[in-house]
């Protein structure tokens, strides 16, 4: 993206003051170029060509790629403790052997300088050291490997080694090991050193695997960016979760003589760019790929900034990386959703947006209850209203149900009647209360568990820390535990992954489990398809054509095209409403009201 998009972009998302800030700054230097690294080559033959321009990439997504393979470095032969380099015969450190080398580059520097990698030996057991062997002068240590690798008989270490910038080199060791690491624990380390300097270390970071279904690079870039002779460093994230195409964001580090400094621009201009994109996106009547998009953007955040409280980059002292406020950003992330959604004539959708909104950075409380005040209106303008000008308590007591994820003990009948589970049996009364009785001998009762063809039960949702989505929790047919099933819904950050935190969990209203898989509402979220043969006690009527959810302000009932909002006059009301189901032409519904059932009855004239 040019220089003066990004800028027309921000102008369009954040603040005037901000966008004066980002305007100015190296956050939007369109010639952002990462240092060809210096040309590999043997001893016997000429140097080819420079390679093409890319940055350097920590592959550390699952896919693995082959062991200690660099670009820039020179292989070492195996088991190496002498190793002729440049028209030079090095002759490794005691217990060390070679096995990566770069030849001059630096500036500074001569062409005869060789930077190596070595591993240790059973005389030394390390995972390895990187030493300058200058062409005048003896050798010495320029760094060794972290103490937070993790280390033991089932595990091994591979390096890589490149030129990232005219003063400065990274190094990344990955450890790999067969005994299983606890989640986010960092397998990886990633520095950036000046080897000519007295004290070579510019910056260096932790990295832990990525989370199931995600991919995860880091791209150095270092250069001098405020003309002191030194290499600043800009790291940047590649982050990809399928079906979503990959996004990036940056952190940047000036090197100065008194200590590294951040600029305070990055990462909220990597995730204004991120926004703006998604913005134009929805320009596409049919906004394909945006509700992916802005999942993996939030994907990103958790993995890369500290307010997550799941982060799994740090700096190599176990600092985690503060992000600062990227409220700007993530509320044109839900705009865009919003605006799209209520362009394809779904305000519901629009509805669950704002409410996924807030599990993610919000900004200032006001600031906050502004913009989804502004939002709702604007959604709630495209709902109508209809208002519920009768209760109707029923007299059977409703069967009492476990904690956990159920079918409602309510559902309408085909023919308009509500049957109700009771404990002792089943009763169908009038929706106007007119009669009830005991139907048990007309109407089998239905079993309330969520359960799959296979015998499958649903137990319960999970809101986790050490992968990204919202995830269902089941046991099979004998009750014993299954993995936890994902969904589409990411996470909120930080969520439970805090103590302290004012995340509360949404209701959970459970639909079907069909052979196409499980769908339940999260909130007002609908994960998965709405089945066209609900079971009895769905949120869905008996027809299929009508759902039914608690919100806040009242109950949603959606179908036929067509999205309704039933409003109380006792506004706390709807926070009371539980297990709600709806008929089949939507001019009735029944939930559970303080243990009691009740059938609701909208104004017919409206809707």
């Amino acid at each position: 993206m040019s220089a003066a998009v990004c800028r027309k972009a921000i102008g369009v998302l954040i603040p005037l003051t901000l966008l004066r800030g980002l305007a100015g700054c190296d956050a939007f230097d369109s010639e952002r170029k990462p240092y060809t690294p210096f040309p590999t080559a043997s001893s016997a033959a000429p140097p080819p060509p420079p390679p093409v321009v890319t940055p350097a990439r920590v592959d550390a997504g699952p896919t693995r790629e082959a062991s200690s393979i660099s670009r820039g470095a020179l292989f070492a032969p195996a088991d190496a403790r002498d190793w002729r380099i440049a028209e030079r015969k090095l002759t490794a450190p005691e217990g060390l052997v070679f096995r990566l080398g770069l030849v001059g580059g630096l500036a500074g520097g001569k062409d005869g300088d060789v930077l190596a990698w070595l591993t240790g030996t059973p005389e030394k057991p390390v995972i390895g050291e990187l030493w300058l062997f200058p062409e005048d002068g003896a050798a010495r240590l320029i760094s060794g490997a972290p103490g937070f690798l993790p280390t033991g008989p089932t595990c091994t270490h591979d390096a890589h080694l490149d030129q990232t910038g005219p003063n400065s080199v990274s190094l990344d060791i990955r450890a790999t090991c067969a005994t299983p690491l606890l989640p986010r624990t960092p397998d990886r380390s990633v520095v950036v050193l000046a080897p000519l300097r007295d004290h070579p270390k510019i910056v260096g970071f932790r990295l832990a695997a990525p989370a199931p279904g995600e991919t995860l690079h880091l791209e150095v870039v270092s250069r001098d960016r405020d003309a002191d002779g030194r290499d600043d460093v800009e790291m940047t994230v590649v982050f990809s979760a399928a079906p979503a195409p990959e996004i990036r964001a940056s952190f940047v580090w000036l090197d100065r003589p008194a200590g590294l400094s951040r600029d305070a621009f990055e990462p909220l201009a990597s995730f204004v760019r991120l926004a703006s994109l998604e913005t134009v996106r929805t320009s596409n009547p049919r906004a394909e790929g945006l509700v992916d998009g802005i999942a993996t953007a939030r994907r990103l955040y958790s993995t890369l900034c500290a307010e997550s409280a799941v982060a799994r980059i740090s700096l190599e002292n176990g600092t985690e990386l503060s992000c600062g406020d990227l409220s700007p950003a993530f509320e044109s992330l839900t705009l865009a959703r919003v605006n799209a959604e209520l362009a394809a004539g779904h305000p519901e959708r629009a509805l669950a947006a704002l409410e996924q909104h807030a599990w993610f950075p919000s900004g200032a409380k006001a600031e906050a209850d502004r913009f989804t005040k502004t939002q709702l209106a604007l959604v709630m303008a495209k709902v109508i209203k209809r208002r519920v000008i009768k209760l109707v308590p029923l007299k059977a007591q409703p069967r009492r149900l476990d904690a956990e994820p159920h079918l409602s003990p309510l559902s309408f009948h085909a023919d308009g009647s509500l049957l109700l589970l009771t404990p002792e049996g089943l009763v169908r009364a009038a929706p106007d209360g007119r009669f009830e009785y005991d139907a048990s001998s007309e109407v089998d009762a239905w079993n309330t568990a969520l359960v799959s063809g296979k015998g499958e039960r649903l137990r319960g949702v999970a809101f986790p820390c050490d992968r990204s989505e919202v995830s269902w929790l089941a046991t099979d047919a004998s009750g014993s535990v299954l993995p936890p099933i994902p969904t589409p819904l990411v996470a909120p950050r930080p969520g439970v992954c805090r103590s302290g935190g004012s995340f509360v969990a949404p209701r959970v209203t459970p639909v079907a489990w069909t052979p196409e898989g499980l769908s339940a509402f999260v909130g007002s979220s609908l994960l998965g398809a709405l089945p066209a043969h609900p079971p009895m006690g769905s949120a869905v009527s008996p027809n299929g054509r009508f759902s039914a959810v608690a919100i806040e302000s009242g109950l949603l009932v959606f179908g036929n095209d067509k999205v309704t909002l039933w409003v109380f006059d006792d506004p706390a009301l709807p926070k009371q409403l539980q297990d709600c189901v709806v008929s089949n032409n939507a001019q009735a519904a029944a939930c559970i009201l303080g243990g009691r059932a009740h059938v609701i009855l909208p104004d017919p004239k409206t809707g």
